[in-house]
């Protein structure tokens, strides 16, 4: 690799500190570091450019926790290049290495690493679209009151239900609200969407599991009173107007970075299971 790209977050990285170590890291390697012009590494030998100049890096190094890799996907996904999610937060399931993993760094600056592709949703609502790498959730404003739902797969209705919510999630985000809304767990690299309802007011509403190809689309019934909101990956949102249908697909891919010998599997033991167990 020639150009190596750095995406901090001083919510995470306020003295931009390890920022400034993996620029350092990247320079060992014989890589070429860069960065956005609004940060200031000041001793760093690094190259200074804009957006448009990401579009040169060969890996872009995200730093911080689940939430900022999830801002990156969506703001720099459509440059095509692999994102290396390095944890600064709490859970960073997304993340592939802790800020202590400098050695496994190292071997992934060197080239050792593989890439896993992992699919988007492609949201439209009153004109507008979005990219979501988790998921994409309808629920009520403020209100403590149910939404009435109708879920319509390729144009043909399949259920009206009342409930808090309503998540429409990739593999990616299975393990995410999804997960705490009773949903199944995906294997990533699984093309397939997964609608789940949140607290249902009935029994047999349950989990969804579709294929890709499949078009999705969610009507609210009274959504202005309701005070009903579409957010994307818990950050973007958009408050839904009268008559708006929401329509999710299958979006374009994201690459994600993997170190040799990763494996979905321990990670979803590790940062999963074990937590909850208290292990």
């Amino acid at each position: 690799m020639k150009k190596i790209a750095i995406i901090p977050n001083r919510n995470k990285d306020s003295d931009l500190s390890v920022a400034g170590r993996v620029a350092g890291l990247i320079k060992e390697s014989g890589a070429e570091a860069l960065i956005l012009r609004e940060y200031n590494l000041n001793g760093i030998d690094v190259r200074y450019v804009d957006r448009e100049g990401l579009a040169d890096a060969d890996m872009l190094v995200v730093l911080g926790g689940d939430g900022t890799i999830l801002s990156a996907a969506r703001e720099y996904g459509d440059l095509g290049i692999p994102l290396l999610g390095i944890n600064l937060g709490h859970l960073g399931f997304l993340a592939e290495i802790e800020r202590t993993e400098e050695d496994t760094l190292c071997d992934i600056l060197k080239g050792n690493y593989t890439v896993a592709e992992h699919m988007t949703l492609d949201v439209s609502v009153g004109g507008e679209r979005f990219t979501a790498l988790n998921d994409a959730v309808i629920h009520r404003g403020g209100f403590s009151r149910m939404l009435e739902f109708s879920l319509y797969i390729d144009d043909k209705l399949v259920n009206s239900v009342l409930a808090d919510g309503l998540i429409i999630s990739t593999p990616t985000g299975s393990t995410a609200y999804s997960l705490s809304a009773g949903g199944p767990i995906a294997d990533p690299v699984l093309e397939v969407l997964i609608v789940t309802p949140i607290c249902p007011h009935d029994l047999y509403s349950r989990s969804i599991i579709l294929p890709v190809y499949k078009d999705i689309r969610i009507s609210v019934r009274d959504a202005v009173k309701s005070g009903a909101y579409l957010t994307m990956d818990g950050q973007c949102g958009y408050e839904l107007k009268a008559n708006e249908d929401v329509s999710v697909s299958g979006g374009k891919k994201i690459s994600l970075v993997r170190a040799y010998g990763s494996s979905f599997y321990e990670k979803l033991r590790e940062k999963i299971f074990e937590k909850q167990d208290g292990v």
